[in-house]
């Protein structure tokens, strides 16, 4: 992928992450569920590895480490640029976002949009837009997946 570059990945709410509302209650509930039952065990674990360590010093650094993928259900976008025609980039980007789990649905030659099939998200929530310009992919999506998806398209 010589003759592609990639735009840094750019938030599309400015908001802080604890400003931002998460989107629905399905996208944050696999979360929560991992949240209420993990966070109580890895604190006991972590004091019963090391009784004199004081409480505070285990359960903010846990906090803060839960909040973290939060951070990550956020919008954002980046750009695939190339010197040909975009449209011969969308194989190696069907083949990029096969690998991460979603499927295509059904999409014209200007916008096609990508799903993750999951019980707990809707087709709209976590789902990726790409609108092809003619030496451009502008790429839509949750944070997270367009750095996996970066990271698969440059090895």
């Amino acid at each position: 992928m010589k003759s592609v570059t990639f735009s840094e990945i750019v938030r599309i709410q400015q908001k802080p992450g604890f400003l931002r509302q998460v989107q629905t209650w399905r996208q944050s509930l696999p979360w929560a569920l991992t949240l209420l039952a993990g966070l109580p065990l890895l604190v006991a674990v972590l004091h019963l590895i090391d009784p004199d360590t004081p409480l505070t010093y285990i359960v903010l650094p846990a906090l803060v480490g839960a909040v973290l993928p939060v951070c990550m259900l956020g919008p954002g976008r980046f750009e695939m640029r190339t010197r040909f025609d975009a449209h011969y980039m969308l194989n190696t980007l069907d083949e990029a976002l096969g690998g991460l789990g979603y499927r295509r649905s059904i999409g014209d030659n200007a916008s096609i949009r990508y799903f993750r099939p999951r019980p707990w998200l809707r087709g709209q929530e976590g789902a990726i837009t790409v609108a092809v310009q003619p030496h451009a992919l502008e790429v839509v999506g949750p944070v997270g997946s367009l750095r996996l998806l970066q990271h698969r398209i440059a090895c």
